[in-house]
């Protein structure tokens, strides 16, 4: 059996409080995952600018953060 099927045969007999974290858990790893995506996007354009210009500024390698 696959992954997602086992899951769903568990969740037929769990009680709805339980089935409820689960999902909250599911919803909050989907939501890493896609920001994970994003810093993989902007590690990348980083990466890009070092290979161009030999180096990266700090705001570059720390977005959203004051020097």
């Amino acid at each position: 059996m696959k992954p997602k099927d086992l899951l769903i045969k568990e969740l037929e007999d769990v009680s709805d409080s339980l089935a409820a974290e689960v999902l909250d858990f599911l919803q909050f790893l989907k939501t890493k995952r896609a920001k994970g995506s994003s810093g993989l996007a902007e590690a990348r354009e980083v990466l890009a600018t070092v290979a161009a210009e030999g180096t990266a500024g700090w705001e570059d390698l720390n977005p959203g953060l004051e020097a």
